[in-house]
């Protein structure tokens, strides 16, 4: 069963829970899915569609999530995490009536959305700030695939390219004009985080670098998280969300894990 709600008045704030269609006896885990394409609003949470389908015919609910993003939406910072966290926060309002496990909740994103996801796991009883409020749920896990860990160290990486002005566009300017916004939105400035974490990255990833995983996951495992680092030799960026593809199949193996333990 798929059900859309509306977390939200603008048109991107919008979230589809997608349910198992076999009854089960306890009450359903759940996946937050959130898409990537560098915050950019011609990239949309169909991505996640298929990818989900493998989740809810393994007995997973999840809620698939759309927010404002870099364009006509008028989103970025810091309309993005607004939403990211409103979104999230929805599910307290309707796990009761469609029997959802809010104990037992991973979020996953790919690149942007990878980004996203750390971000939202270290705002769990956050202080309110300019970024939102806080996250009121407490997340089993996180999977960042390919995700932007470092908003600085991604925007040094695409200087002299043409997506130069991506990070710059997502955050209202460079790191250095607005060095505070790049720290507060940046997971590995966010560490230790508490949760326990997954990066899966492929080493022949040529938009967002492995190098990016590989730091915030020494920093995090210096800091005390419980954090393991999946790498894919020559694999690229997209075939994280390829539905066919081994590493998909790793990153739903790392989510049923964390849901279980």
């Amino acid at each position: 069963m798929k059900k859309t709600f509306n977390y939200g008045t603008a048109e991107e704030q919008f979230a589809v829970l997608n349910l198992p269609d076999k009854k089960f006896d306890q009450k359903l885990p759940v996946v937050i899915s959130i898409h990537g394409g560098f915050w950019k609003d011609k990239y949309d949470l169909g991505q996640f569609t298929p990818l989900d389908q493998q989740l809810v015919d393994a007995g997973i609910a999840t809620w698939n999530i759309e927010y404002r993003r870099v364009g006509k939406s008028a989103g970025g910072y810091p309309e993005t995490f607004l939403d990211v966290t409103a979104a999230i926060n929805y599910l307290a309002k309707i796990a009761v009536d469609y029997s959802l496990d809010l104990g037992r909740v991973v979020v996953i994103g790919h690149s942007a959305g990878g980004h996203l996801a750390l971000w939202a796991a270290s705002r769990y009883q956050h202080t309110t700030d300019a970024l939102g409020e806080v996250i009121k749920i407490k997340f089993a896990g996180v999977v960042s695939m390919a995700g932007v860990t470092d908003l600085s160290a991604m925007w040094l990486d695409q200087q002299g390219s043409d997506m130069a002005d991506t990070v710059p566009d997502f955050i209202g300017g460079t790191p250095e004009e607005t060095p505070v916004r790049y720290h507060d939105a940046s997971p590995i400035d966010q560490l230790p985080l508490g949760v326990k974490t997954v990066l899966i990255h492929g080493t022949a990833d040529d938009r967002v670098s492995v190098e990016l995983s590989q730091q915030y996951y020494q920093k995090a495992k210096d800091l005390g998280d419980t954090v393991d680092l999946i790498e894919f030799p020559n694999v690229g960026h997209f075939e994280l969300i390829d539905s066919k593809n081994v590493a998909w199949q790793k990153v739903q193996q790392a989510v049923e894990d964390l849901l279980t333990k």
